[in-house]
């Protein structure tokens, strides 16, 4: 699980790396034309699984570690966050609506499916409703899902990679049972699926060995054939593919495949194939070159002259991008963020502007951002637990256990939450005394 990418349109991909930076890139031009990143509206560590994209344009991240889904809109603002709490001292929990490693997400007309990638779990497939609440679970194999990590809809029904079962679940859209893609010995652990357009699905494989990765290439399958053969052959050159691990078609059949030639993240490669096979195009070839396409992208962003709200964000965004802790660096964000919002207040620069302020020491300018990102709708009980640090860090330790207090007991509690409740024990400690001082 190393992030993903999802095709947006006819001429657009994302890519999610997995800490969480995602890229909107051009595949005809193969230029930089978007990039933003689970933060200032998330928390700080993530581990992005899976990604797509919703027919309303916004994007879907699977998030293993915090156990959840993330919807964003096209200009990075954080706008749900779907799966129920869950109790991080049980690692393979069987719930409806706690998604347990979410590794596999598809969306459609009547919610997001999420594949979960771990072992024996009776919800390993879930569907959720529009607005993010649990709906149903698909249909079990006898003795739970042997994890459950690729989706597709191919023709009028849904394909479930099940890796250690070595089938491909075919699934009517209700959840019930279509029957089974028994899977020969060469492609026996199938990981990732993508519909080809062509009435079959694209197949990557899960290696158990350094042998197999030499071996496994993008498979194809249909329902009345079943496998194909290689539409892309294994190997490190151009056009070939080495331990892939997504891919995505676009709408008029071309596909996308991200790999990993230099053996793991970040150094993603991503290639364009036509609808037979032949490579097109590589957009980048390893973490070097998608860091010349950003850095290209950054430059044309900072040449903006026009002053509007949105280059303003933009133009903060880049130097909060580079801040790498430089008080420089965030301080001239700092005053973008400040300006952007001189022009139109938006939940993105309010937030950006109180985590930079954070980062400058001013915790009571940070809290006026955050309270004043909260009145433009960013989450209430997240804003209130970070006031709490603010406070924390001026020294108010009564007004920080009462902020902190409210947003855990809210009806829906910051997403770090058992974290903010031991940071809330840490501080009932250090006012009785009986600590040292602690901050989030």
């Amino acid at each position: 699980m190393f992030g993903g990418i999802a095709a947006a349109g006819a001429e657009r991909i994302w890519y999610a790396a997995v800490d969480g930076h995602v890229v909107g890139i051009e595949v005809e031009g193969g230029a930089v034309i978007a990039q933003f990143a689970v933060y200032p509206s998330g928390p700080e560590s993530v581990h992005v699984s899976a990604c797509a994209v919703d027919r309303d344009g916004t994007i879907l991240l699977g998030d293993v570690k915090n156990r959840c889904v993330r919807r964003f809109d096209a200009g990075g603002l954080q706008i749900a966050r779907n799966g129920a709490l869950a109790n991080p001292g049980i690692d393979d929990q069987d719930e409806a609506g706690v998604l347990t490693e979410p590794c596999g997400l598809l969306a459609d007309a009547d919610g997001i499916l999420v594949a979960s990638g771990a072992f024996g779990l009776k919800h390993g497939v879930q569907r959720l409703d529009a607005g993010g609440a649990y709906r149903s679970s698909f249909a079990a194999p006898q003795g739970g899902w042997r994890r459950a990590h690729g989706l597709a809809r191919v023709g009028g029904e849904i394909w479930v990679a099940e890796t250690e079962a070595g089938l491909i679940r075919r699934h009517a859209p209700d959840g019930s049972r279509v029957g089974d893609l028994k899977l020969p010995d060469e492609i026996a652990r199938p990981f990732r699926l993508a519909a080809d357009g062509y009435g079959g699905a694209l197949v990557l494989l899960a290696p158990e060995s350094a042998e197999e990765q030499e071996v496994f290439g993008v498979a194809q399958v249909t329902a009345e054939a079943g496998f194909l053969g290689w539409i892309v052959d294994a190997g490190e050159k151009g056009g070939q593919v080495v331990c892939p691990f997504d891919v995505t078609v676009l709408p008029d059949g071309r596909f996308v495949v991200a790999d990993l030639p230099l053996g793991t993240p970040p150094d993603v490669r991503l290639q364009v194939f036509a609808s037979d096979g032949r490579l097109l195009r590589t957009l980048m070839e390893d973490v070097a070159d998608l860091q010349g396409l950003q850095k290209r992208w950054f430059e044309k962003v900072l040449a903006r002259r026009d002053g509007s709200a949105a280059t303003l964000y933009e133009q903060a965004r880049v130097h909060d991008y580079y801040a790498g802790g430089a008080r420089e660096c965030l301080r001239q964000a700092a005053d973008l963020y400040h300006a952007s919002r001189q022009e139109e207040d938006t939940v993105l620069a309010a937030l950006g502007m109180a985590a930079a302020l954070a980062g400058l020491g001013d915790p009571e300018g940070a809290e006026r951002a955050y309270r004043a990102a909260a009145g433009l709708g960013a989450d209430p009980a997240e804003c209130d637990a970070r006031i709490a640090e603010c406070r924390h860090a001026r020294g108010d330790l009564d007004g920080a256990i009462g902020l902190l207090e409210a947003a855990v007991a809210a009806p829906a509690p910051p997403e770090d939450y058992h974290r903010r409740v031991e940071a809330l024990g840490t501080w009932y400690l250090e006012r009785s005394g009986e600590s040292d001082p602690a901050v989030l």
